[in-house]
């Protein structure tokens, strides 16, 4: 216990070596998480070799690198991952918010909480998949969407935005959850355009699909897994063709942000302790497994439109603190690229133990960034920051190979909140 003391004590003391500055920054108040799922080396190079201007990921001035794994496998799986995202704990393939003891698992939505913070999830999923699920649920499988969106109900999430309506209504129990939450004191709505109009501070948008996620206008169609592996709820997304209802208002392509921007718009009100909101890219995986390029890439930018809303509210709000990563990779394949033709690009069909790239950006990055640890390798962390961290915020511990853009020099350091 002494040797784990010290070693967060000397990466605290390399921490404040590697600051940008000695000026004491202030705290963050607010606290925003956007993941994209599966989205790895090749997913974020892709985007950056179609784009010919900046990109979001260009925005941040300092990069690291998190190395992880799940508890029982060297390459991690979505609940795994998202559940080390959310709780810093490496869990079994297949856990979601618990620990391998199945025991559950302290959330840093659940740290929010208690803080007094107002909290919000925004996905491009359902509201029960595996990352969302792992900040306010606990079961052995991700499967178990019933359970999940009965314990969703008891989260004491102040906004949530998703799809996945099947596991809150029509249920084997005949138990209607959306009049559950009615009762908890919820506005619940069932369409994009509701959501948008809403001026509600507690709120749960529970839509269709196709509001949530663009149709897939690639040449490739097919939900093609790895051999072997069961085709996920991603894969089958990203290989859909359909349009959707179009008799009604829908905009499944500006979903993300527009949905980000709602969320922060009401988390803002009657906040005086700040807002923690997750937000998820959850069909980049599903792209990967599925070896579409071209869909990669229109995914990535949606994903980069979302970031640069968000690096510009960062800007403006230098109280708040946004971390962009992955919780794991689908990896995509970068050969030769010509400007005139994306295919070039090709995407393996798994997951894969492979380094992320991580960043850091604000007017003073201290290296000493509390975030959640990783269940992969080596992946991405991009935070813009413009304050200290997550003083406070949790107990999480990672690894994380940081580059300070003042000193112009790499650190190994592990570090603890």
């Amino acid at each position: 216990m002494k040797i784990y003391r010290y070693l967060f004590a000397a990466a605290a003391a390399l921490a404040l070596v590697c600051s940008c500055t000695a000026e004491k920054t202030q705290k963050p108040q607010n606290v925003i998480y956007l993941i994209g799922d599966g989205m790895g080396f090749g997913a974020v190079s892709s985007l950056l070799l179609s784009q010919d201007g900046e990109t979001g990921f260009e925005m941040a001035p300092v990069i690291g690198l998190n190395e992880t794994q799940s508890a029982n496998n060297y390459v991690t799986d979505s609940p795994a991952g998202g559940t080390a995202l959310a709780t810093g704990t490496r869990t079994c393939n297949g856990f979601l918010g618990v620990g391998p003891d199945s025991v559950q698992l302290e959330s840093i939505l659940k740290k929010a909480q208690a803080m007094g913070k107002k909290t919000g999830i925004v996905v491009n999923t359902t509201l029960t998949e595996a990352t969302p699920g792992a900040f306010y649920a606990g079961v052995t499988s991700r499967s178990m969407s019933y359970k999940i969106a009965e314990q969703f109900c008891e989260s004491g999430v102040d906004v949530a935005v998703g799809s996945g309506l099947s596991a809150f209504i029509n249920r084997p129990d005949s138990v209607d959850l959306t009049a559950t939450l009615i009762n908890k004191g919820y506005d619940v709505y069932l369409d994009w355009k509701s959501v948008l109009n809403t001026q509600s501070e507690k709120f749960v948008g529970i839509l269709e699909m196709g509001d949530v996620h663009r149709r897939n206008k690639s040449s490739n169609k097919t939900a093609g897994a790895a051999d072997g592996a069961e085709v996920c709820l991603a894969a089958k997304l990203a290989a859909e063709a359909s349009d959707g209802d179009t008799t009604r208002f829908s905009e499944p392509a500006e979903y993300l942000q527009k949905a980000t921007v709602k969320a922060i718009e009401q988390l803002e009100k009657n906040a005086p302790k700040g807002f923690f909101l997750m937000i998820e890219s959850a069909i980049i995986d599903g792209y990967g497994h599925n070896n579409d390029s071209e869909g990669m890439i229109e995914e990535m930018q949606e994903f980069d439109r979302t970031l640069k809303a968000l690096v510009a509210y960062v800007n403006d709000h230098p109280n708040t603190l946004l971390v962009v990563t992955a919780d794991l990779e689908s990896r995509i394949k970068v050969g030769h690229y010509c400007s005139q033709c994306c295919r070039r690009f090709r995407a393996s069909t798994s997951h894969r133990a492979s380094n992320i790239k991580c960043q850091y950006h604000g007017d003073c990055v201290r290296v000493f960034v509390r975030v959640a640890a990783l269940a992969y390798h080596l992946v991405w962390l991009h935070v813009f920051v413009n304050v200290s961290g997550f003083v406070g915020l949790s107990r999480y511990a990672t690894r994380i190979l940081v580059v300070c853009p003042s000193e112009r020099r790499s650190v190994g350091c592990k570090t603890t909140c």
